[in-house]
């Protein structure tokens, strides 16, 4: 999610009983009087928060920069989700709430577990740039404990390679509506040293060993699996080979290439991109096509409209360019482009957009929150999904 944090808008926008709870858990902060204090009264609590040690001040930041990315309504979605899943009944409780900022901190006062885990599926639900390999559907994913470390076995040799991924920790989830089975890897990565200040503002050096992040998702119901993950289509295959041997039970990455997508069907310029009514999709706008052109000098020609008004704009464009190259579109391959959707506004709120792009044969970068669920389905509903 990557949302701006202040401290003082923090605390804010949080109701004084919760940071009272909070910082009675920690055994801090007993001096200030949270009950006397106005809603937006900070400057006690920001005062006695800068006089407590500078690691125990670092550590609570670190909590509430956590609470604050979850303060919002894809937060507070990923949170209902992950306690229905555990039998949880909170969407009354939250819903009675005041604010996001409330329901995030009760949560993680309260179920601090549910808490953690939504904060991987939000993260998940923010990544875009994915890659996607048809495998064999219906598969049973392995969980078991066992499963899960030859997972980061086999994610250390791997990376081990690379001077790196000496220690893997693998998390497990299974999402619903679609249904899909998520694995989060977590690789150490290089060592490095961070400069920091200490109590004394003095420079000293502190060393690190980060871990940086994996996911795996597979599809049952489609036999899709995909991956966010660094690296290019070689050890990104090596990955997911990793992946199918360990948890899919499979000998390794289908040979076969499987779906992938193909953007050929954009070069008629009627193209029809209809929508159901019941999606709430007002306009779908194509933002953005690149033609590719074989040949001397391997050509590749970006078009880009921004009249979302005008559906043919880009195909405007697209006729002029051409003709002035004594070109035309069948000279060409499109192998990218980017979509618009506008959202019908609802319970007067502003309606959203959500802009993507694809490439050919293999890159999306559609999220995987509700309306890029949506975008997906189109995307194969409109012939952009073969094999």
């Amino acid at each position: 999610m990557a949302r701006q944090y202040s401290p003082r808008t923090f605390l804010r926008k949080t109701p004084n009983t919760l940071l009272k709870q909070y910082f009675a858990s920690q055994g801090i902060l007993g001096d200030v009087d949270f009950n006397k204090l106005g809603e937006t009264e900070v400057q006690p609590i920001m005062a006695a928060m800068e006089a407590l040690p500078m690691r125990q001040g670092m550590l609570i930041e670190e909590e509430f920069r956590q609470v604050h990315e979850m303060s919002c309504e894809s937060g507070t979605r990923v949170l209902l989700e992950e306690a229905e899943f555990h039998g949880l009944g909170l969407a009354d409780a939250l819903g009675a709430m005041a604010s996001h900022y409330e329901r995030a901190l009760w949560v993680f006062l309260n179920h601090r577990s549910v808490f953690d885990v939504a904060g991987d599926l939000a993260e998940m639900d923010g990544v875009g740039s994915w890659r996607r390999r048809e495998v064999n559907k219906g598969l049973s994913p392995a969980v078991d404990k066992e499963d899960l470390d030859n997972l980061a076995s086999g994610l250390i040799e791997f990376y081990k390679t690379q001077g790196r991924g000496y220690h893997c920790r693998i998390d497990n989830y299974l999402r619903r509506n679609p249904e899909r089975h998520c694995y989060f890897a977590y690789p150490e990565d290089y060592a490095t040293n961070d400069m920091e200040l200490n109590e004394n503002a003095e420079f000293v050096r502190r060393p690190r060993k980060p871990a940086f992040e994996v996911i795996f998702v597979y599809r049952a119901e489609s036999g899709m699996l995909e991956t966010n993950a660094r690296g290019n289509k070689r050890e990104v295959d090596k990955l997911l080979g990793i992946f199918c041997r360990t948890i899919l039970g499979l000998e390794g990455l289908p040979d076969k290439v499987g779906a992938r997508y193909e953007l050929s069907p954009l070069a008629n310029k009627n193209i029809d991109l209809r929508t159901d009514p019941q999606d709430g999709i007002e306009r779908v706008f194509i933002k953005m096509l690149r033609l590719d052109v074989p040949g001397t000098g391997n050509r590749r020609i970006t078009f880009e409209a921004s009249n979302p008004n005008d559906g043919k704009a880009v195909y405007k464009l697209i006729d002029s360019a051409l003709a002035k190259q004594n070109l035309s579109p069948d000279d060409g391959i499109i192998a990218k482009a980017r979509f618009q959707l506008k959202f019908a506004g609802r319970d007067g709120k502003k309606g959203k957009s959500l802009t993507f792009e694809i490439s050919v044969p293999d890159r999306c970068t559609l999220k995987d929150d509700p309306l890029d669920q949506i975008a997906r389905e189109y995307i194969e509903k409109w012939g952009f999904v073969v094999g």
